[in-house]
Formats: C-alpha cells, sequence, structure tokens
C-alpha cells in the first residue's frame, strides 16, 4: 500500500524541504499541528503534508476514503482500532519489499520511483485484481 506514496511522498518531502516553511500553529488544519504520531511502518519523521499526500494516494489507488481505515474522528486518527490499518500497514510493508528486491526484474524505474504501487494490484479497487478481465483487456 505504499503504492505512489512512497514516490509522492518523497517528491513532496523534497518540496516541503526545499520551502522555508514554518510549522503550523497547535490545532491548525484538520489534524492540528503536531508531527504525526503512531507510525509504524513509515518512517517517523514523515512531515504532515508527506503523509497527507501519501494518504491521498493510497486512497485514490483503492478507491476509498479515509475512514476506511481510520476511525471517523480525526482527532483520532492515529487510533489503531480500525483492524483495516494494520492490513495497509502490512500492504504498505510488502511493497516497500518488493520495490527493494525489483531491481533486476524488467525495465528500471525512473529514479526514485518504484516499481510496485498500491495502484499496481488495486487498479481503484478495495480488493486487488486477481486475474486480468473477460475479453484480455
Amino acid at each position: 500500500m505504499v503504492c505512489g506514496l512512497v514516490v509522492a511522498g518523497a517528491r513532496a518531502s523534497a518540496q516541503v524541504q526545499g520551502q522555508a516553511q514554518q510549522p503550523p500553529p497547535p490545532g491548525a488544519g484538520r489534524q492540528g499541528g503536531g508531527p504525526p504520531t503512531n507510525l509504524k511502518v513509515l518512517p517517523k519523521d514523515t512531515p504532515r503534508p508527506v503523509l497527507v499526500a501519501m494518504m491521498r494516494v493510497y486512497a485514490a489507488s483503492l478507491g476509498v476514503e479515509c475512514k476506511h481505515c481510520h476511525v471517523d474522528d480525526m482527532a483520532q486518527r492515529a487510533s489503531d482500532e480500525n483492524p483495516k490499518k494494520d492490513v495497509a500497514r502490512k500492504m504498505i510493508q510488502m511493497t516497500m519489499d518488493l520495490n527493494k528486491t525489483l531491481d533486476s526484474v524488467g525495465m528500471p524505474a525512473e529514479p526514485d520511483a518504484p516499481k510496485v504501487t498500491c495502484y499496481t494490484c488495486h487498479r481503484g479497487a478495495i480488493k486487488p485484481l486477481t486475474s486480468a478481465p473477460a475479453g484480455g483487456q
């Protein structure tokens, strides 16, 4: 599930780090201004704008909204109450592992771009596709 988030995250991180930004004031934005908490697979120092960009890519890749993996209360998004969040973490780790080991498979990926993303399998659907559509398309 790291999908294009690693790429989007790396690009967003480069953009964020390349800009002189002041941290948002406490309580700013929908999730407050503090650093992200409860990151277990993604780097713990992931800046909030990068994390939000990554989550948006995950959601689009699976055709879901935030509440698919997170609890409804925005103030409690770090909660592990929703079991789908653990599934997402496992998928993110799987994708990260695949991208580490696929260096010699097929054509080289663009620099800093993963070869495998959430979209590789999910194609906008919650359940990954496991066979080609009827008619070979």
